[in-house]
């Protein structure tokens, strides 16, 4: 309770004390870096200590308002086009997920691997990522900080399971399906398989790599990954319940 309300401080109120924060997002462009980049400028301005780290493929810009701390990535500027978008446009919609999740084991080991920049991390006081940067749970963990996890949409995403959310999927669509909340009793069917196989295979694809890097970084290994995601502070959704099918949640949420 009292870290709760301590992050609360940090993100609501201008306050006579200062904290370090790290900002990471998955990729270093596009939507996702600028939901970042903003929550560590808007931090900024309220006294706090704030940076982002980004991998190598965006070029510094002598503009940026807030510092941004970088490590090497075997990727160059742009690559994001020739490895998720044109294979998704050209082939298969749903090769993105798994073209992302390999893109993101090969940046979180550099990320790792850059002793350098984590020594520089280790003096700071919470890390603040976007949902689909799994490296950013291993981080919070080797340097024992705190975070907060910013998730860009409705709670109904795939590793909601992971943060305790309620997901009755009679209720509840799935994304990809195209239902609407009033599904059929067939519908409902298909929607529990497309839950049910999705959990399945983020816990033998997703989960099982995460957990060998964090056996292999020795990152607290008698831990689970699920359990490491699952311990975030704060889970901030980025969306507006006018727009998003009716959703239950927890008290506190």
């Amino acid at each position: 309770m009292a870290s709760f309300c301590y992050l609360l401080l940090l993100f609501t109120a201008k306050s006579g004390f200062s904290a370090k924060i790290a900002g990471f997002a998955a990729v270093s462009s596009g939507s996702h870096y600028f939901v970042i980049r903003n929550a560590m400028q808007e931090l900024a301005s309220r006294g706090h200590e704030a940076v982002v780290v980004v991998s190598s493929d965006r070029p510094a810009k002598p503009n940026d308002k807030i510092p941004h701390k970088t490590f090497q990535v075997p990727y160059k500027p742009g690559f994001i086009e020739d490895k998720l978008i044109r294979p998704a446009l050209e082939e298969n919609k749903y090769t993105i997920g798994w073209n992302m999740h390999n893109i993101q084991l090969v940046m979180c080991e550099c990320l790792l691997n850059s002793s350098k920049l984590l020594q520089e991390l280790k003096s700071f006081d919470l890390i603040v990522f976007d949902s689909i940067a799994p490296c950013g749970v291993l981080i919070s963990e080797i340097l024992n900080i705190p975070s907060v996890i910013i998730v860009i949409g409705p709670p109904n995403y795939a590793l909601s399971i992971y943060h305790m959310v309620p997901m009755p999927v009679s209720y509840i669509p799935q994304r990809e399906t195209g239902f609407t909340s009033k599904m059929t009793f067939i519908q409902r069917v298909i929607n529990l398989g497309m839950y049910s196989v999705a959990k399945v295979l983020l816990d033998l694809l997703f989960v099982r790599s995460m957990d060998a890097l964090k056996v292999k970084f020795n990152i607290k290994p008698e831990r689970s990954f699920k359990e490491s995601f699952g311990d975030a502070e704060l889970v901030i959704f980025l969306a507006d319940f006018a727009l998003e099918y009716p959703q239950p949640l927890l008290p506190g949420w």
